[in-house]
């Protein structure tokens, strides 16, 4: 059976801070990436615990002190069968890395020194993942030596991608302090009812 909510991590406003025109052409649709191959998501939830020291004792009394923004990593692979797919293979490449990057340099005017854009990530419904916000810590990818690779062309200079990309994506959540304080319920984010409706939140 088919997988119809696709993962993917598009901007999380549409055209902002960059358009997907030029090399993202192939990204305008979504706004961003949806993987064309089921990748392989891992996620991480943990919680930090310091402990009270008792002299003489065996065991230590755990306390809690706060619950991390979950890591979330993402390999994926990107085939280029074709000119089309060589393309979308590049403009992920593209995409991925122009989301590590802040609006720097003289050129920026107003918006200079404004942080690598929140992007939205969703992965097979809520229950995973859904419109969760998150920001690029790491990208990778592979150009392998022992494959072949499709050319194509664009604006008249020729480019090539391997015949299979592994990408690799490091994710972590960027909630607004404000939004966790005044929506987040432990009773109904068990209950997954916080979770319904397209995930406002952002949680995860």
């Amino acid at each position: 059976m088919g997988v119809t909510n696709k993962a993917k991590l598009v901007l999380k406003e549409k055209g902002k801070p960059f358009f997907t025109f030029g090399l993202l052409q192939p990204l305008s649709q979504a706004g961003g990436v949806e993987f064309p191959l089921t990748p392989t998501i891992q996620m991480s939830h943990s919680a930090n615990y310091g402990t009270y020291d008792v002299a003489g004792s065996i065991y230590q009394q755990n306390y809690y002190m706060n619950t991390p923004n979950p890591p979330m990593s993402v390999t994926a692979l990107f085939p280029a069968n074709t000119e089309e797919e060589a393309r979308y293979a590049a403009a992920a490449i593209h995409f991925f890395r122009t989301c590590t990057k802040s609006d720097f340099g003289s050129q920026a005017g107003a918006t200079a020194g404004t942080p690598p854009p929140i992007l939205k990530f969703s992965a097979y419904g809520s229950v995973h993942a859904t419109n969760v916000p998150v920001v690029i810590r790491n990208f990778t990818y592979t150009l392998p030596e022992d494959t072949d690779y499709v050319e194509f062309d664009l604006d008249g200079e020729k480019h090539s991608v391997p015949t299979l990309s592994l990408l690799s994506v490091e994710l972590v959540p960027q909630l607004p302090p404000k939004a966790v304080k005044d929506n987040f319920n432990i009773r109904t984010f068990a209950s997954g009812i916080g979770l319904r409706g397209g995930n406002s939140g952002g949680f995860i």
